[in-house]
């Protein structure tokens, strides 16, 4: 009998798991068959995420260049599992109109490149493996002796399985709330998914919007897909005068489109990129061994244990930037020759830049929130503000994410990621700091480091400035008014209120095994077979490779869960690829799972694999010159 195995939820993470299997049994002789069931309700190959029949004007946030799916760069034979093209040079291949390396690809795109990679692998698949695609709704998953026996929602054949990895990516729902609202008045409130996902035209609106005023609550990346489906999908566009962007309406998008959120302040930008290539950043304070020290030493306080070293990490390239080459050495000969904890670090810097005429140390909490405290007397009062700390923003991503100093600062927090998620994952700290980290830092951390591109932001002050566009204050509310509609506003701007016609919600769900409506997530937490992890919403799993832990405490090794729904239990899953060249968690990750997977198959062979003998592993870059 062969190996069955079910990956439910084929988005990058469930590709990079096939990829993985089929790159290990290419080189290894398995002692039975396998076959691999790769399962998705929306599209087999790229899930709903990426599926390719989206619009154009919805983009990814990555640069073309640092996307693959491939571990290592093609051969000389023919592309397989392991060896292929990375995105860049796929789009290069098929688009004339192929915009360079630091272009952002539309996301169906991207959606076409992992179908592509799913159809490389599966015509060189190894012998003995096989692939089986099914687009259909997983609607139960039950455990019956020594098998999952799948349920989908077509009524075909249920589907008995001898592993399950799931993969399915952001929750479903609830929408019992907003569809009760909706049925009450004349309001209908839509997540940004509804209104994203091109066949859900049962809850999308119409092509003419005119006249209506559309609220959006919610300023991080989601708003910027909503913006552009409210504009360009109406049919408007920009034009470009003098390196800023113009808005020519078309007399289809609405008459004004409210947005706001806590802040009241949108993603910063990210900077140009001129980074030169081959010159990662060195961390000096917040080092993977670091952090391996303090995680030894048992659950800490982030906030205490680790932030401040972040802080001080960002703080260091922030001097570099801003002092010239001698200032910068003699600055670092004064703070090398200090001896700091976590506790001194920041005062030590602090005191020492003054001596150099930097009078304040960047405050990440500070810089998310550029508003908070503040009180406007006029909508026209925080209108001015807020263009002018945009226009600011875009200014300093201009000059680059490399020679601008609040940008190359901020763009630390993008490389340290995985040094961040070593700190946290899985008990990494204290029950009491796990939540303020998810609930707050976490939030601070990814807010400074996973901004839109300079064109987005653009197009966001274009859409102002042809009042088109208004921003509520910080705090902004969007509340029932008489039973008959949504006002918005924000207690912190005087005299501005705006009705709304249709509410929008563009924030992403944030996982909750206990609230999710996936009958994949729903039937297995209903079952016991997974729980929340220290009630912040993730499933709880184990190290690599990811085995769920049961309400019981069991832990379930013939399950995988990987990604999305562990977020929380694990940090910033949201990429959805590998950065060429660099063998990095996200084919680790996948990696792990495939070995655990055919481990039953080699006969307890070990694995020998070497497909990421030639890549460098994701670890600090070894010391060298840290100035540039």
């Amino acid at each position: 009998m062969p190996e069955r195995i079910a990956i439910v939820g084929t988005g990058p993470r469930g590709i990079s798991v096939i990829e993985r299997i089929a790159g290990k049994l290419t080189e290894r002789q398995p002692d039975r068959p396998l076959v691999i069931y790769a399962i998705d309700n929306v599209e087999v190959g790229c899930g709903r995420i990426w599926r390719t029949d989206q619009p154009d004007w919805l983009l990814m946030n990555t640069r073309c260049k640092n996307a693959t799916m491939f571990p290592n760069a093609p051969d000389e034979n023919p592309w397989r599992a392991g060896y292929g093209p990375t995105f860049m040079e796929w789009w290069r291949r098929i688009d004339a109109n192929y915009p360079g390396p630091s272009g952002y690809a539309p996301r169906g795109l991207y959606g076409k490149y992992l179908k592509f990679v799913l159809d490389v692998i599966e015509l060189n698949l190894p012998e003995h493996m096989s692939l089986k695609r099914v687009q259909d709704h997983v609607v139960d998953i039950a455990e019956i002796t020594d098998e999952y026996v799948l349920k989908f929602e077509s009524g075909r054949d249920a589907l008995h399985v001898d592993r399950l990895i799931v993969c399915s990516g952001y929750p479903h729902g609830p929408k019992k709330e907003g569809e009760a609202k909706a049925a009450s008045s004349l309001i209908r409130y839509l997540s940004s998914f509804d209104i994203l996902e091109t066949l859900q035209s049962g809850l999308s609106l119409p092509d003419d919007l005119s006249g209506q005023v559309i609220g959006v609550r919610g300023l991080g990346l989601s708003f910027y897909d909503v913006l552009s489906e409210l504009t360009i999908g109406r049919g408007g566009r920009y034009v470009y005068r003098d390196g800023n962007a113009h808005y020519v309406p078309s007399g289809r998008e609405p008459k004004l489109i409210v947005a706001g959120s806590r802040s009241g302040y949108p993603l910063p930008v990210r900077g140009k990129d001129d980074r030169p290539a081959g010159f990662p950043h060195v961390p000096h304070f917040f080092t993977q061994a670091r952090v391996a020290t303090i995680r030894a030493e048992g659950p800490a306080c982030f906030r205490t244990n680790y932030l401040p070293w972040i802080t001080a990490e960002v703080n260091l390239v922030y001097i570099q930037k801003t002092l010239d080459l001698d200032a910068n050495r003699r600055f670092r000969e004064r703070l090398d020759a200090r001896n700091v904890d976590a506790d001194t670090v920041l005062q030590v810097m602090q005191e020492l830049a003054r001596s150099f005429g930097i009078e304040e140390l960047l405050d990440l909490e500070a810089l998310a929130a550029p508003f908070r405290g503040l009180s406007f007397g006029s909508q026209d009062e925080f209108r001015q503000a807020i263009v002018s700390v945009i226009g600011e923003d875009i200014a300093r991503a201009e000059v680059g994410e490399f020679k601008d100093p609040v940008k190359a600062a901020l763009d630390v927090l993008r490389h340290i990621r995985p040094t961040i998620r070593k700190a946290v994952d899985l008990g990494g700290l204290t029950h009491a700091s796990h939540h303020e980290f998810i609930t707050k830092i976490a939030r601070t951390i990814a807010f400074l480091s996973s901004g839109p591109s300079r064109t987005r932001a653009k197009q966001l002050l274009a859409l102002i400035q042809c009042g088109k566009l208004e921003l509520l204050g910080p705090s902004a509310n969007f509340s029932e008014a008489d039973g008959s509609g949504v006002v918005a506003y924000s207690d912190k701007v005087a005299g501005y209120a705006s009705r709304i016609d249709v509410l929008i919600d563009a924030y992403v769900a944030a996982p909750n095994v206990d609230l999710d409506e996936n009958p994949v997530i729903r039937s297995l937490a209903d079952a016991g077979t997974i729980r929340n992890f220290m009630g912040v919403g993730g499933v709880e799993v184990t190290t690599k490779p990811f085995h769920p832990i049961a309400a019981n405490g069991e832990v379930k090794d013939r399950i995988h869960v990987l990604g999305i729904p562990t977020e929380a239990a694990r940090w910033f899953l949201h990429v959805g690829l590998i950065e060429p060249g660099i063998w990095d968690e996200f084919i680790d990750d996948a990696d792990a799972i495939a070995t655990s997977s055919i481990r039953n198959l080699m006969g307890g062979e070990q694995d020998t694999s070497s497909f990421h003998n030639g890549l460098t592993p994701q670890r600090d870059p070894e010391p060298g010159r840290y100035l540039d």
